[in-house]
């Protein structure tokens, strides 16, 4: 197991061994299996945007507390204390939940990387190389089907439509539905730098707070959009490469 990885994912296909390609196709498709539910998980997208719901708003507070107490005219010490409390309870909770966005981001990141190496295994030199052993009927890619000698009607409808359309459909969504906050958050910071939020120092900690919930928000939204790219972009170029071996092999092709 790789040490860097989380415990309930599978370990990178590089530091395993195979002696046959059976092996290699069954380890393949139950590591693709799940890390195909784990990185673009729709969940993760949840707790990302509960976590910066968090942050926003623990920021947008901690902000708004200082402005109030700078603008009390003759402060007094309880004013102090309830200032002082708001914003470190605000900032501790946006920490909290900045955390917590980290942990989904790396774990969906490295859930990816793994998804594209285990995804591209059964391709590469070293994996064809080795004997055929028995390969499970469901689990034989194009290229071992057309190996064994099986016509070319069998091989089509196997490996490149099937990545392209049922594995692309959360990548969509990735994509889709982050826009909507990605442009409310631009929107907030435009609105702050250019409209008046208050005069004296007051108004200038409610820009600030609400400049940086919005960047915030809108920096979430961006690295969804950048999330379900890099994941329509896997499926697309796995689609793209199990057709192009569908069309380049001999129509009859040599029994081995």
């Amino acid at each position: 197991m790789n040490p860097g990885n989380p415990p309930d994912l599978p370990p990178d296909p590089r530091t395993l061994i195979w002696y046959d390609r059976a092996s290699l196709l069954t380890a393949r498709a139950a590591a693709t299996d799940v890390l195909a539910r784990r990185g673009p998980a729709l969940r993760s997208m949840l707790w990302a945007w509960l976590a910066t719901a968090v942050i926003a708003g623990g920021w947008l507070l901690a902000w708004a507390g200082l402005g109030w107490y700078l603008d009390l005219d003759g402060p007094e010490g309880t004013d102090l204390l309830v200032a002082v409390v708001l914003v470190v309870l605000s900032l501790l909770a946006a920490g909290a939940a900045a955390a917590a966005f980290v942990r989904v981001v790396r774990r969906g990141g490295t859930a990816q990387r793994l998804l594209e190496a285990w995804s591209e295994l059964d391709r590469l030199h070293p994996a064809r190389s080795l004997p055929p052993g028995n390969i499970p009927q469901p689990l034989a890619s194009t290229w071992d089907l057309m190996r064994a000698g099986r016509p070319w009607k069998d091989t089509v409808p196997l490996d490149g439509r099937r990545y392209l359309v049922f594995l692309s459909g959360k990548a969509l969504v990735w994509m889709m539905a982050p826009v909507a906050p990605l442009m409310t958050g631009a929107v907030l910071v435009l609105v702050a730098l250019t409209g008046d939020l208050g005069q004296g120092d007051g108004g200038a900690c409610a820009q600030v707070g609400v400049v940086g919930a919005g960047a915030v928000i809108a920096a979430t939204g961006l690295w969804g959009v950048g999330k379900g790219v890099r994941h329509y972009a896997w499926a697309l170029r796995e689609a793209r490469a199990r057709v192009s071996e569908e069309k380049t092999w001999p129509v009859v092709p040599a029994r081995w």
